[in-house]
């Protein structure tokens, strides 16, 4: 039987824990979403490996978000002879920084010293807001957040199995959020002001728990699961969401939804 798989390889706030990395997905063991700061090793210690990965989306160039890339681009082919084939890896994220940012993780490689290295270049797709794009199994659909940069909030339809999966990343509270994630199965979503609630607008460019939680009621999503936010307050963070949405979730490193 066929299933859509989310493995939460990290879920932490912006400065990474010895145990918990910055957040970043593994979906259907291949779609790496975010890369946090060292997602080529943290992968690892749940069964997956950067020669697993063949896509890799990015809501954000905030270094949180992408400082693991390089790593996840060396390691590919320092093991490419391991395998018999290494398909060309895909990167996609906000045309206005992508391009940029992968070129300065090629850069800090060397990758001009080192003719493998030169040789591995990644396939860059850059995705204005709003813009919806097929990858592989995978139907992709984005709309603009309110952050400090040009961020995508995902929302991914596997054709295999009609699992539909929202990704937030980091926005401030923006109501119409609820239309692009109407009656996905999954809702991942940040909460970087815990039980605060910030204004709404540009200048706040998070979200409290709370107002992660309308929109998941407005959008009458089946679960939320609760990331980038503060481990220390998880008990007061899961009663204020679940108070406006029960299905209210907190996930651990490495924890594995296998839907439907």
């Amino acid at each position: 039987m066929r299933e859509t798989t989310l493995t939460f390889i990290g879920t932490g706030h912006f400065q990474p824990a010895p145990d918990n990395d910055t957040a970043s997905f593994v979906l259907n063991g291949h779609c790496l979403i975010d890369c946090g700061w060292n997602a080529a090793i943290t992968m690892t210690r749940y069964g997956y490996t950067p020669l697993d990965i063949d896509r890799l989306l990015i809501t954000h160039c905030h270094q949180d978000h992408y400082l693991g890339l390089a790593g996840v681009i060396f390691l590919r082919h320092l093991r490419e002879n391991t395998v018999d084939a290494l398909c060309q890896l895909e990167i996609i994220g906000p045309v206005e920084d992508i391009g940029r940012i992968v070129e300065l993780a090629r850069a800090y490689m060397q990758v001009e010293a080192f003719q493998r290295l030169a040789n591995a270049k990644p396939e860059v797709v850059g995705v204005e807001p709003g813009q919806t794009i097929e990858a592989g199994e995978l139907s992709i659909a984005t709309a603009p957040v309110e952050h400090s940069v040009q961020g995508l909030a995902y929302r991914i339809r596997d054709e295999r199995t009609g699992v539909e999966l929202g990704f937030s990343g980091d926005t401030a509270y923006l109501p119409e959020l609820a239309e692009h994630f109407r009656g996905v199965d999954v809702l991942v979503y940040e909460a970087s002001w815990g039980v605060e609630d910030p204004e709404e607008g540009t200048e706040a460019g998070h979200s409290g728990v709370r107002q992660s939680a309308r929109i998941a009621r407005d959008a009458e999503a089946g679960k939320l699961y609760i990331v980038h936010t503060n481990r220390g307050q998880q008990g007061e963070i899961l009663s204020a969401a679940r108070e406006i949405f029960p299905e209210t979730y907190w996930p651990e490193p490495g924890m594995t939804l296998h839907l439907p």
